[in-house]
């Protein structure tokens, strides 16, 4: 099921420029903003501030949401008004600070409980004249996790994907370095308690096999690679086609020759996976728009610019090929004409020839009355 290869190598420049264009040229609205990790113990309280860029138009209200474990509607609250909870039982326990018409409030929900465990984001309502209000997303999103014992000395990190991404997570040991690696266990929380997502081992685990392999993931959405470091062989697990279920705490743990592996609580390092279903800044929308709008004026100035240079240079190809008018033709013809010797030949009548035509006299002639050399007619002649 595993393969020992080195990391992947991370995507080339130009893959990702391409992504780039593709995302400025597309315009598709996506949801995604900063992913903050909250934990907090049952009984305390945590505040979510909610904030968005300010605008030429206030916000007429904003709303708390959940969209993870248990997607729901949280509060709605109108200008100068106050907030109506989704959940009655909620209403005694949480508490709003500012105005959404200011761009930002602060909602802070006390007597937490395990069962608040979940993917928060706020989204503010802006009228929009020319048609339905818009529902702008806040710059940042949370994830709450409440937890049941008392704080440990575990430390969270976080790894953001995308859907139908990979993320990749290192494996430690749980106890005890420089021995001999014979497995690997991978455990996720999102409620109360941990569940083993993976194991991976030579050893027996609950049977009576010599060894042993189970996991919730399909075999080819788990790799786990091998590269030398600085300090020995370090082990990664790569999680591949994430989607946003796959969200929650993970900790991955390597299993040791010699040490025991019954564990059921996260490792000593833990990670918050984080799959957004779409990816794309919120507070970047305006800035790629205005990106856009300015490629595609540009490009309509270059297609302009083009059409007119197109149009001048056959405009004065028709011109430089423009015929003369009709008399200089003629004049230039006869020009031509004048210029050319007389023929001393007589022409045939069905030949055409710009020159006059004379006829030579024969030598025998009879004398006309005029004097001139020149043979009578026919009809002319007495005898």
């Amino acid at each position: 099921m595993f393969s020992s290869v080195l990391p992947a190598v991370e995507m080339p420049g130009l893959q990702l420029l391409a992504c780039l264009g593709a995302v400025l040229l597309s315009q598709t609205g996506c949801v995604c903003g900063d992913t903050q990790f909250l934990e907090r113990h049952e009984g305390g309280s945590v505040t979510l501030p909610c904030v968005i860029e300010q605008r030429n138009t206030s916000p007429l209200g904003v709303y708390l949401k959940r969209s993870w474990l248990r997607p729901s509607e949280v509060l709605f609250m109108l200008t100068e008004s106050e907030f109506t909870a989704g959940n009655d039982e909620d209403k005694t326990r949480i508490s709003i600070s500012g105005d959404p018409s200011g761009h930002s409030v602060n909602v802070t929900i006390s007597q937490l409980s395990v069962s608040d465990t979940d993917r928060y984001y706020c989204e503010f309502v802006v009228e929009n004249p020319s048609s339905v209000d818009e529902q702008v997303p806040g710059k940042t999103e949370f994830f709450l996790l409440v937890n049941a014992d008392a704080p440990g000395s575990a430390d969270v990190g976080l790894v953001e994907t995308c859907a139908g991404g990979s993320a990749v997570l290192p494996c430690l040991a749980s106890n005890g370095e420089g021995l001999a690696v014979e497995g690997v266990s991978l455990k996720r929380q999102r409620g109360r308690a941990p569940v083993e997502m993976l194991y991976h081992s030579k050893r027996h685990h609950g049977s009576s096999s010599p060894s042993s392999s189970s996991s919730q993931f399909p075999a080819e959405k788990v790799q786990l690679t091998s590269a030398p470091g600085p300090g020995g062989i370090t082990f990664n697990l790569t999680l591949q086609q994430l989607q946003a279920d796959d969200s929650g705490l993970y900790s991955c743990q390597l299993l040791l020759r010699g040490r025991p592996d019954g564990s059921t609580g996260l490792g000593r390092q833990v990670f918050f996976l984080s799959v957004q279903a779409q990816c794309g800044c919120s507070s970047y929308s305006t800035l790629l728009y205005v990106l856009s709008s300015a490629v595609a004026v540009l490009l309509l100035l270059l297609l302009l610019g083009f059409v007119v240079i197109c149009k001048v240079k056959s405009r004065r190809r028709v011109i430089t090929h423009t015929q003369a008018p009709i008399y200089e033709e003629m004049a230039g013809v006869q020009a031509a004409c004048r210029k050319l010797p007389p023929c001393q030949e007589e022409m045939e009548p069905s030949e055409y020839r710009n020159c006059p035509v004379k006829k030579s006299c024969p030598e025998n002639h009879y004398e006309s009355p005029s004097g001139a050399l020149c043979p009578r007619r026919e009809s002319e002649m007495k005898y």
